[in-house]
């Protein structure tokens, strides 16, 4: 059996699963999916980005089953840049309300520490993405 092939088919269905179930969460404040790995809003003339990114992506076959995400933010006057710059804060860069990092880790297998790894995706979007982009919509 080709365990690299299994291993890769199993991130990419947990990657997609789980940036399915933060589509149905944004959902409800404007976001809707752009691209496979992008969400965006568009809100008092800004377009607003959140965009997923998967640590390992760019070195071919996954090692194991782990995902870990780096979620970046960016804001834009009036339309989508195209390319798309990420002109915000990342979350590796970001800590929580106690001083700690974002769980942004799950093994997409057994999903052990699935559900802890989307409401942090939620979390960290609500705690520093929301406030950032209020703050860039007044700016201009």
């Amino acid at each position: 059996m080709d365990t690299s092939r299994s291993t890769t088919q199993i991130v990419k269905r947990g990657f997609d699963r789980v940036c399915a179930d933060f589509t149905k969460l944004m959902k409800q404040h404007g976001f809707s999916r752009h691209r496979a790995r992008f969400w965006i809003r568009s809100a008092d003339s800004w377009v607003d980005v959140i965009h997923f990114h998967r640590y390992g992506i760019s070195y071919g076959t996954p090692l194991n089953n782990s995902i870990s995400i780096r979620v970046h933010f960016a804001s834009h006057p009036n339309e989508l840049p195209d390319p798309i710059y990420l002109n915000g804060p990342s979350s590796n860069e970001l800590m929580d309300a106690r001083g700690g990092a974002y769980h942004l880790t799950f093994d997409a297998l057994s999903r052990d520490t699935y559900d802890r790894c989307l409401e942090d995706l939620v979390r960290v979007t609500h705690e520093h993405a929301f406030p950032w982009f209020a703050s860039q919509h007044v700016r201009a």
